[in-house]
């Protein structure tokens, strides 16, 4: 189980100069968390709710789509969404089951492979941890 006052670290951890900054947020938009090197200029909150109201439409999406195949399989759900800005790219992957997700702020020069790489094994590391959570309820 991760403490709240740890996940500021445990963000961190796919951070670099080539990764400035990541956050934690909820489907709704609601921030968990952020990294300690997020910009102090730029508002979270605004940022993320942006974010996860546009990942939240392609997870939708997704989810449609899935519903529309004869087979019947598992829930879909947002394994790597990847946004090429002018200034950067974002990175999104969802925490399947616990209803989040990890965003990252990349610089225009990262690889896509290193920014998917990281953002899913974050992701899969909050999911594990914070499964106990709603395990309980």
């Amino acid at each position: 189980m991760i403490r709240s006052c740890r996940i500021p670290f445990v963000l961190n951890r796919i951070c670099d100069e080539s990764i400035p900054s990541a956050l934690l947020v909820t489907f709704e938009g609601e921030i968990l968390g952020e990294s300690t090197s997020f910009p102090h200029h730029k508002d979270p909150s605004a940022f993320g709710t942006l974010v996860a109201d546009i990942a939240s439409d392609y997870q939708r999406a997704g989810e449609d789509y899935a519903a529309i195949d004869t087979v019947q399989r598992s829930k879909s759900h947002l394994q790597c969404l990847l946004i090429e800005m002018d200034g950067g790219c974002i990175g999104v992957s969802a925490c399947a089951g616990i209803d989040c997700f990890v965003i990252a702020v990349a610089k225009p020069d990262t690889p896509p492979g290193v920014l998917k790489g990281r953002l899913q094994s974050l992701a899969s590391f909050v999911q594990d941890s914070m499964s106990t959570l709603t395990e309980a309820t």
